[in-house]
């Protein structure tokens, strides 16, 4: 097996965890009063405004955004790894590049459903 399969296969697997990073992310909440710097002035000042709500725009895009970048990490990944199936081709270097393209595949099937069936709120 040639170090270059090891390499590769090795990149697509941190990718698979970069994607899902970025998909933990997209969850984290992006209302500035929620954020620890702003919580204490939150308390101290009595006619803070209002705190818009996480349908509002861009606070509504953010996990559309983040769903995005995996998906496109994703499939940087399954393109990598293809091209190195298709460089060094022998049986074992196929398994191993075919097991990490595995998940890749199921998780970018996830994420492609969860961008389909994300709400779109336009700009005010």
């Amino acid at each position: 097996m040639s170090g270059e399969a090891l390499l590769a296969a090795g990149y697509v697997v941190l990718l698979l965890l970069v994607a899902a990073g970025l998909s933990l992310y997209d969850r984290q909440s992006t209302g500035a009063w929620e954020s620890r710097v702003f919580a204490g002035y939150h308390r101290a000042t009595e006619q803070a405004p209002e705190s818009p709500g996480p349908d509002t725009w861009p606070h509504s895009e953010v996990h559309r955004f983040h769903g995005a970048v995996s998906v496109s990490v994703c499939v940087i990944a399954l393109v990598l790894a293809s091209a190195e199936a298709v460089r060094h081709h022998a049986p074992a270097e196929i398994a191993l590049l075919a097991a990490v393209c595995l998940p890749h595949g199921g998780y970018l099937a996830v994420l492609v459903r969860r961008l389909r069936r994300a709400r779109v709120s336009p700009p005010r």
